[in-house]
């Protein structure tokens, strides 16, 4: 027998049930004609893929996205550690420096005062993200999670940088903590658990041949079989090849990831379900800014597909009346890198439209000494508003670029949907909400949100609107009428209480949400908030050790267990607990309040004062610490 694997049964019996009834498949219905989109059919690898399709893995480990993600080791980075590289970030007066030992990959993270180094950490870093091509970010993979680290090497310019989202004060520096959104585009389809929406059970190592053709362990058994499942015009039903798509899930493959914005999920789905061939507006949606004026030269990085969808060309050639369908395989090959594809690769596919009777409006010398370069002009290079220190290509295509006036930039009127252009009223609500939490805090979101509730009513949606709007009151009236609401809401609810005060029923709703979500760590750490209200402390240091061996740099877990030993006179399970708080973050208050305490009742003025006066630089008005420290002068 020549099938394998635990789906063996399954494979067969979609084998000889297709043999009996393939012909009355509808010609349309590619849910149901390729046979991949089946959830019993499991993914395989690069690898297995590589065993018959050589040179196509020869060549697409080259690509961006052949390159996407690797564990992390000198041979795969791009950067520069030969030279002294120190980022100094002037928002938290932190300093960075990466650097490589035995071949492994570190980043430092230390503050000086006076010269002398006041506070220093120094974190492995796991994998790489990004090919190089244009950057590589930095991973800590702990206990299932995996956290970016605070320094991104930026190749074009040869530099190293905070990342994108950690500048401007924005700084998270190791806490940021990354999603199966983040990384089922930067990567292989990953494995979640479902007991938290942030654990990875498994997670890949680069983009692969299934991310475009679906999973392959059909395909697989079924050639290894020497049997085929072929449709009348000859298409392999066992798995999609992108080229033989309709042109919209052609273009859906590629906007999976080619398309940045806030991805709002359909209710009960999730970012791994979406299989090629299938319709990605069935799944989530993207929706970004409208403005009251075009902003047409501003765009952020991975916007190659909402660019290209604006173009005429674009347009003009997927109407129906048309037959040369533009989408983004017509200019590019997914199994060759770019950077070994020619521009002539390029412009012929611009010379099957504008063939040598088109004219164009530049010199004739002008476009003999450019050899007709359509690309340079009509799809220049630029920077993006979201990446600094890049250059891409903008993919919207048109006649004459305008330069937008920084200083002018347009009113932003609301959001619309990129992939769908009829988006219900539910999904525009979750838009604003989420666009507004996530990514920017203009009123006019929460007020288009407003207007489209007050007309379709939507208890968790409404909880949502009314907790950005910080009515806590309002939400523990109307919560008794929510029957089954999702984790995040029960959440909501719990918070809403805690902040008015009412422990039991946060209690209640927190537990709710803990039971969907069991991994949650920071659904946990607020349980023992709440524990502690109630004096439950034996199960508010139960649930905070819960916490720590989920996450062992939770800085607000380690601080309150250190507090309790404290008080319970466990003097030296206290410091540890403090200090392991503190080497994560040495600004967090509470534990340098902590540490005070800590220090002066063992009456050692020394540290007590070092602790004090970091205290009053961020409490210039405290009285007590300021007396404290007049008096060991």
């Amino acid at each position: 027998m020549f099938f394998s694997g635990k789906h063996t049964f399954i494979n067969l019996f979609i084998i000889f049930s297709l043999q009996f009834y393939s012909c009355n498949i509808k010609k349309n219905s590619e849910a149901e004609f390729y046979l991949n989109h089946s959830d019993t059919v499991n993914y395989v690898g690069i690898n297995t893929c590589k065993s018959c399709h050589y040179d196509k893995y020869k060549t697409f480990i080259k690509t961006g996205m052949g390159q996407s993600f690797h564990k992390a080791t000198k041979q795969k980075s791009a950067a520069d550690f030969i030279t002294n590289h120190i980022i100094y970030d002037s928002s938290i007066n932190m300093n960075y420096m990466p650097f490589l030992k035995n071949n492994e990959l570190y980043i430092m993270e230390y503050r000086l005062k006076n010269s002398d180094t006041v506070y220093k950490q120094t974190e492995k870093i796991d994998f790489i993200i990004g090919s190089g091509q244009h950057t590589n970010s930095h991973l800590i993979f702990r206990n299932g999670y995996i956290y970016q680290a605070p320094l991104t090497w930026y190749t074009q310019t040869g530099k190293w940088d905070l990342p994108p989202g950690f500048e401007k004060g924005r700084n998270s520096r190791f806490t940021r903590i990354i999603n199966d959104e983040c990384m089922s585009c930067h990567n292989a389809m990953p494995a979640m658990s479902n007991t938290d929406e942030y654990k990875f059970l498994k997670i890949g190592d680069g983009i692969d041949c299934e991310r475009c053709h679906g999973p392959g362990e059909l395909h697989v058994n079924i050639h290894k079989s020497g049997k085929s499942i072929k449709s009348k015009n000859g298409i392999d039903r066992t798995i999609v090849n992108p080229s033989k798509l309709e042109w919209q899930k052609q273009v859906d493959v590629c906007q999976r990831c080619h398309l940045q914005g806030n991805a709002v999920l359909k209710k009960n789905k999730s970012f791994l379900q979406f299989k090629p061939g299938m319709k990605l507006s069935d799944f989530y949606e993207v929706y970004m800014p409208e403005f009251k004026a075009g902003n047409e030269s501003e765009f952020i990085m991975a916007s190659h597909a909402q660019r290209l969808q604006k173009s005429q060309c674009f347009i003009k050639s997927n109407n129906k009346n048309s037959n040369a369908k533009l989408t983004c395989i017509t200019c590019h090959n997914p199994h060759i890198t770019v950077k070994e594809t020619k521009n002539e690769s390029f412009n012929s596919a611009c010379k099957k439209c504008h063939n040598t009777d088109s004219k164009c409006s530049n010199d004739i010398n002008i476009l003999i000494k450019e050899n007709y370069n359509c690309i340079k002009c009509h799809l220049p290079g630029s920077g993006t508003s979201d990446i600094p220190h890049v250059q891409i290509h903008d993919h919207y295509i048109r006649k004459k670029i305008e330069k937008s006036n920084i200083a002018n930039k347009p009113e932003v009127v609301g959001l619309y949907c990129v992939n769908n252009p009829k988006p219900e009223d539910e999904n525009l609500i979750r838009a604003y909400l989420t666009y507004y939490e996530k990514f920017d805090s203009k009123e006019i979101y929460l007020k288009n949100a407003r207007n489209i509730l007050d007309k379709k009513s939507n208890e968790e949606l409404e909880i949502h609107y009314l907790f950005l709007k910080g009515e806590y009151k309002k939400i523990t009236k109307i919560a008794e009428k929510i029957k089954n609401a999702d984790a995040w809401t029960n959440y909501r609810i719990a918070q809403s209480y805690i902040n008015t005060k009412q422990w039991v029923n946060a209690e209640n709703y927190l537990q709710k949400a803990i039971k969907q979500k069991s991994d949650n760590f920071e659904f946990l750490y607020k349980l023992s908030e709440i524990k502690q209200n109630l004096n439950k402390n034996s199960a508010q240091e139960e649930i905070l050790k819960q916490v720590i061996s989920l996450n062992p740099k939770h800085t607000m877990a380690l601080n309150d267990l250190g507090f309790m030993n404290f008080k319970l006179g466990n003097n030296s399970l206290a410091f540890s607990y403090y200090m392991r708080s503190y080497n994560t973050n040495p600004d967090f208050l509470p534990v340098l309040k902590n540490l005070f305490d800590y220090y002066f009742s063992l009456n050692n003025k020394v540290k007590a004062v070092f602790f004090a006066k970091i205290i009053i630089e961020k409490e210039p008005s405290n009285v007590v610490l300021n007396k404290f420290i007049e008096s060991e002068k």
